[in-house]
């Protein structure tokens, strides 16, 4: 008996045990069942994603394609868009030729007084920027010894021409000997030269102006002890404001006195004074291989010496040249060039490439040799990208944009007129 109720357990928990596994088994599918679901969702997105890509690649090759294939020609090959550059003419008119070199402004005439005695100063009678005529007194120096000594040699002069009148006399009656006479005329005569000196030095003690000028520098003041040699003043006279410039000697023949100059400070914003050739050095620096040249101030104006300019010489100057703007030239080895415009057999604007050899050159402009005519297109702006018989297209003027841009608001402003007016019709019907 106990046996069989051992029998019925173990069969009854076998049986529960089976009857948990399967459960357990079936929420474990059911899981998975979940899973590979969400899997071929996520599958078909993804797959539905890479589908869309490919479709806008495909479309966007097939656009570049029809774009492609559009800007070719006839023959296949792709054809080249024009280039947008600015076009001008040659023009004629006046050029100079123009020598350009820099310097310092110096006055010739330029002195520095100094103390011929040995005093103190008393009275200073002019300043720094004062003008002076020569022989004007500018400072005076302390004089009691030198005019005891000029009043001394007064005397002694008067004594000795006494004597020498005297003994004059004598000599003409036969009364002395000649040596007598002799002697006495030598004593006048070192009497004259010591009141001479006397004079010389109580003068001295005035310091005058040895010319007309600007006084620029004064180093003493009154009260100071100025010794003998000692530099007093600094005078110059501005009306001789010079700017000196060397000139390599190949301009040598077109280089003449009196010819015009210019001299331009950056001190005034560019402003242009004229000037001349005052002289013309006659040897020529062996080493630098160039000529000294001299350049007066007509005008001198603001201008003052040790300021920079920069002086230009007019060695030429032509009035019908032709002229060819800068703008429109560019460089390729040492060489110049410019566009000229033409157009094709078919009306098409192109450029072609000429050498510009420069006979004259100002600051705005080239004077060609030859290759050129007066009206001739050229390319002003926008050559750097071109070569020979390249394609052009010609920058608009700003009237020409101003008038597009009204044509294309009133155009615009029709549109939405006629828009509104079938709009309304609409809603009346």
């Amino acid at each position: 008996m106990a046996l069989t109720l051992r029998g019925i357990y173990s069969q009854f928990f076998e049986r529960k045990g089976i009857a948990h596994r399967k459960s357990r088994f079936a929420k474990k599918m059911s899981l998975n069942l979940l899973e590979i679901k969400e899997t071929k969702i996520e599958t078909v997105r993804l797959l539905l994603g890479i589908a869309t890509v490919c479709c806008l690649v495909g479309c966007g090759e097939g656009k570049k394609e029809i774009e492609a294939k559009s800007k070719k020609g006839k023959s296949g090959a792709p054809v080249a868009k024009p280039v947008l550059v600015e076009i001008g003419e040659v023009s004629q008119g006046m050029i100079e030729e123009v020598l350009e070199r820099s310097s310092p402004l110096e006055a010739e005439a330029q002195v520095q007084v100094l103390a011929r005695t040995q005093n103190p100063a008393i009275e200073l009678l002019v300043e720094e920027g004062d003008k002076v005529a020569k022989g004007d007194v500018l400072l005076r120096l302390e004089n009691d010894r030198q005019q005891t000594d000029y009043d001394q040699s007064l005397s002694q002069l008067e004594e000795a021409k006494i004597e020498f009148d005297r003994q004059e006399s004598l000599y003409k009656q036969q009364l002395v000997s000649e040596s007598e006479y002799r002697n006495a005329r030598f004593a006048f005569n070192r009497a004259q030269l010591a009141s001479e000196t006397a004079r010389r030095q109580l003068d001295y003690t005035e310091v005058l102006a040895p010319i007309n000028g600007t006084v620029t520098s004064r180093s003493v003041k009154v009260g100071d002890q100025v010794n003998t040699g000692t530099p007093i003043f600094e005078l110059i006279d501005l009306d001789s404001t010079v700017a000196i410039i060397h000139v390599p000697e190949q301009y040598l023949p077109k280089l003449k006195p009196n010819m015009e100059a210019r001299l331009i400070s950056s001190t005034y914003e560019g402003q242009v004074f004229s000037g001349y050739v005052k002289r013309i050095s006659p040897v020529v620096e062996a080493r630098a291989g160039t000529i000294k040249v001299v350049v007066g101030v007509k005008d001198l104006g603001p201008l003052r010496p040790g300021m920079w300019v920069d002086v230009e010489l007019v060695l030429d100057s032509k009035q019908d040249a032709l002229l060819i703007p800068k703008r429109a030239i560019s460089y390729d080895n040492d060489q110049t060039f410019a566009f000229k415009v033409f157009s094709d057999t078919n009306g098409v604007m192109r450029a072609s490439r000429h050498l510009v050899v420069p006979r004259n050159i100002d600051k705005l402009n080239v004077e060609p040799i030859d290759g050129f005519e007066a009206g001739e297109k050229i390319i002003l702006a926008g050559q750097s990208g071109l070569k020979e018989n390249s394609l052009i297209r010609e920058l608009a003027v700003p009237d020409e944009i101003e008038g597009a841009g009204v044509r294309s608001l009133s155009m615009t402003n029709s549109v939405s007129t006629l828009s509104e007016n079938k709009e309304s019709s609409q809603s009346l019907n």
